[in-house]
């Protein structure tokens, strides 16, 4: 979910490289994910009558997931407005809603498909309000804005930046075949704010989160939002197993029973999945050359002997 038809973009091979890393097929993916279709780059004389309502088809139901893309927008400035007037809690939920949103908008398109680079990068400026000013902004306004810290003005700063970095990396790279997200998703980084906040006010309203965790968590994330570590990416999977299927009913159930507390732990788990699952990895790769040199050593150990 993550312009128009810019012919000229592509004669900068500087450009095409430093996007694809010089690799033809990856540039081949580029150039596919950037630039519009054939069809849409016909003038409407050149088209035949079925391909004409094709197009006209098209365009009308375009309107659907931009809609629910624009409602991602708003919901992360009315949270923003709520935020600076001390509604918190309230302005924690609209960054959910706005969440749910996100969700539609990239199912819709590609349900009626739709999908187009219009939507894309919409979809990614609304994504920097909603999940990245608006809980940053929440977060500042919650546990530093009394304060005047000068800690929270950086980490905020930190947690807006990496989120627009990850947002324009992810427009620039090839997709992966692999059913996963190079970092840690923007709305991911936005929901652990957010539930932190829903979590304290909720369950711990008579005192504050200190105000160095608060900043710790903020930096981590950024980190995570801008890191190499994979995280699983659902939507791109073009069937739902039965173990998925039975996960997302189990959350929908927890979720009837205790929203905060379901919200909290499904967006915090997703975090620490990642890093368990890269934590997991280097060790597992650290154990293989360990066993690969004990075999080295053991065979030059037989060959001197022999």
């Amino acid at each position: 979910m993550e312009t128009n038809n810019n012919n000229n973009y592509f004669d900068n091979d500087e450009i095409i490289n430093e996007g694809t890393q010089a690799n033809p097929d990856s540039t081949e993916n580029f150039i596919k994910k950037t630039n519009v279709s054939e069809s849409e780059t016909k003038t409407d004389a050149s088209l035949n009558p079925k391909e004409r309502r094709k197009k006209a088809l098209r365009k009308h139901l375009s309107i659907i997931p931009n809609s629910c893309t624009s409602m991602n927008l708003v919901c992360g400035f009315m949270s923003v407005l709520m935020a600076s007037h001390g509604e918190f809690l309230a302005a924690s939920w609209l960054i959910l809603i706005a969440n749910i949103f996100d969700i539609l908008d990239g199912r819709l398109a590609r349900l009626t498909s739709v999908e187009s680079q219009f939507g894309g990068e919409l979809d990614s400026l609304c994504d920097l309000v909603s999940f990245g000013v608006a809980p940053a902004f929440l977060v500042y306004t919650l546990h530093f804005k009394d304060e005047a810290s000068i800690l929270g003005m950086f980490v905020s700063v930190i947690f807006v930046l990496c989120g627009a970095i990850r947002l324009a990396r992810f427009n620039v790279t090839p997709h992966s075949h692999k059913d996963v997200f190079e970092g840690m998703p923007i709305p991911g980084g936005a929901g652990i704010l957010v539930t932190m906040v829903i979590f304290e006010m909720l369950y711990f309203s008579y005192m504050h989160i200190p105000s160095f965790v608060v900043a710790i968590i903020m930096v981590v994330t950024a980190f995570l939002m801008v890191s190499k570590i994979e995280y699983p990416a659902m939507k791109k999977t073009p069937k739902t197993s039965k173990k998925r299927i039975f996960g997302v009913l189990f959350v929908i159930v927890a979720f009837v029973i205790n929203p905060p507390i379901t919200l909290f732990f499904a967006t915090w788990g997703f975090a620490f999945y990642g890093l368990f699952m890269a934590t997991f990895r280097v060790l597992l790769g650290f154990g293989r050359k360990v066993k690969n040199r004990k075999k080295s050593i053991a065979t030059a150990t037989v060959g001197n002997e022999d």
